[in-house]
C-alpha cells in the first residue's frame, strides 16, 4: 500500500507526529511519502532531513511532489492547509483521500467541503471528534502516539526524579502561564527554571535551550515536566510527573484526571487557576513518595495508552476500510491551484 502524507512542517507536536506516523508504517508493509507544503524553520534540513534519511523516509518539499511512477493508493493530509491539495490531487487520480484533525476549530464552514468529500477523518480524541458528530459515521477517534521504546525512563533510578523543566513552543497566549511556572520554580526550587522551545521569552528565573529534535536525555534528567501535546506524553513515557498546560493550566496528569470525560492532552481546558501551579508543585516536592509512585505510574500508562505503534496498526487499519469501499472523490469547483504547482503529474 502507498500513501501520500501531506503535511506543513513547523516545530510543532503535528509535524513530530507525522514522521513518528511514517516511521511506524513502513514497519506494517505500508510505504509512506511525505510531501511538504510549507516548511517554516530552517531546522528542517539541519536536524529533521537526517531523522528522515536515518528511517528511510521517502519525501520532498514543494515542486518534488509525488515522487512514485504510479499515483499512490491514496492520500492522508495531516495539515488544514493542505485539505485542498488532498481533495484536488484524489480527483486528478481517482483514490480516496483521508484527514486528521489535530485540534478543535473543525467544524467552521471553511473545512466544510473537505470534511464531506473525505473518505474518511480521523480525530486525535474525544473532543475533536465531538465537534465533527456530522461525520460521525465516517470519524475514527485514534489518539496521536509515542515511541515507547526510544522514550524510555533512565535506567538505574532508585530515588524520585526532582529536577523541574518546561518543554513546549512559546508564543504569546502561552507566557502567562509560564510566568507562574517560574514564579513557583523561583519560590520552591530556587534555581533558574530551565527552558526548552523554539524562542527565548527572557523571563527572569529561565535558562532557555533551544528547540532540541531528541528531547530523550532532557526528558530522562527531569523529573517534573510542565508540557502539553505530544510532549506531555513522551514525558510520560519517560517516567515524568506532568503539570498539563499550555494557554491554561490543567492539573498534574493522574489516574483520576486521565479518568475524567473531557480530558485531552491540549492544556487549554483551563480546569485549575494558574495559582494552583505552586501548590501542586509544592505537593509534589514535598511528597517524595507520591512523586515516585506517579512516576512509575505515568511509565505505565504510555505503555499502555500512548505507543505510537498501536497508533499507526489503527491508522492502517482505517486505510484498509477506506480501500475496500472507495468512492470517487468530487471535483473542486473553487480556487486556482493546479496540480502542476506541486510538480505532481
Amino acid at each position: 500500500m502507498k500513501v501520500l502524507l501531506l503535511s506543513d512542517f513547523f516545530l510543532s507536536g503535528q509535524t513530530t507526529h507525522v514522521l513518528e506516523l511514517a516511521k511506524q508504517l513502513q514497519k506494517l508493509n505500508v510505504k509512506p511519502h511525505i510531501a511538504f507544503g510549507t516548511i517554516h524553520t530552517k531546522l528542517f534540513w539541519s536536524d529533521y532531513v537526517p531523522f528522515l534519511r536515518r528511517h528511510q523516509i521517502s519525501f520532498s518539499h514543494g515542486a518534488t511532489g509525488w515522487s512514485g511512477t504510479a499515483a499512490p493508493d491514496l492520500i492522508h493530509a495531516q495539515s488544514s492547509t493542505l485539505f485542498h491539495q488532498a481533495q484536488m490531487l484524489a480527483h486528478r487520480w481517482n483514490i480516496p483521500y483521508l484527514v486528521t484533525c489535530h485540534g478543535l476549530g473543525f467544524n467552521q464552514a471553511r473545512f466544510r467541503r473537505y470534511l464531506a468529500a473525505a473518505s474518511a477523518i480521523i480525530a486525535i480524541g474525544p473532543r475533536v471528534a465531538a465537534e465533527l458528530s456530522e461525520y460521525g459515521h465516517k470519524t475514527h477517534i485514534i489518539p496521536n502516539g509515542v515511541d515507547t521504546e526510544v522514550f524510555t525512563p533512565p535506567q538505574g533510578q532508585k530515588g524520585p526524579r526532582r529536577a523541574l523543566l518546561y518543554v513546549g513552543r512559546v508564543e504569546k497566549k502561552r507566557l502567562e502561564p509560564l510566568r507562574y511556572l517560574v514564579e513557583a520554580n523561583a519560590l520552591l526550587v530556587g534555581a533558574p527554571l530551565k527552558i526548552i522551545s523554539n524562542w527565548n521569552p527572557q523571563i527572569p528565573g529561565t535558562i532557555h535551550i533551544p528547540w532540541r529534535v531528541n528531547l530523550v536525555p532532557h526528558l530522562q534528567q527531569a523529573g517534573i515536566v510542565a508540557a502539553c501535546g505530544r510532549t506531555a506524553r513522551e514525558a510520560l513515557s519517560c517516567g515524568n510527573a506532568v503539570l498539563l498546560m499550555q494557554q491554561a493550566y490543567d492539573g498534574i496528569i493522574s489516574p483520576r484526571l486521565v479518568k475524567l470525560e473531557d480530558f485531552d492532552f491540549s492544556g487549554n481546558v483551563g480546569r485549575f487557576e494558574l495559582a494552583d501551579l505552586k501548590y501542586d508543585l509544592h505537593g509534589l516536592l514535598q511528597r517524595p513518595h507520591r512523586l515516585k509512585k506517579l512516576q512509575k505510574w505515568s511509565r505505565s500508562y504510555a505503555a499502555t495508552h500512548l505507543s505510537s505503534e498501536e497508533m499507526a496498526m489503527k491508522t492502517a487499519a482505517v486505510y484498509e476500510l477506506v480501500l475496500k469501499s472507495p468512492k470517487k472523490t468530487p471535483p473542486l469547483r473553487w480556487g486556482s491551484l493546479q496540480p502542476s504547482a506541486w510538480g505532481i503529474t
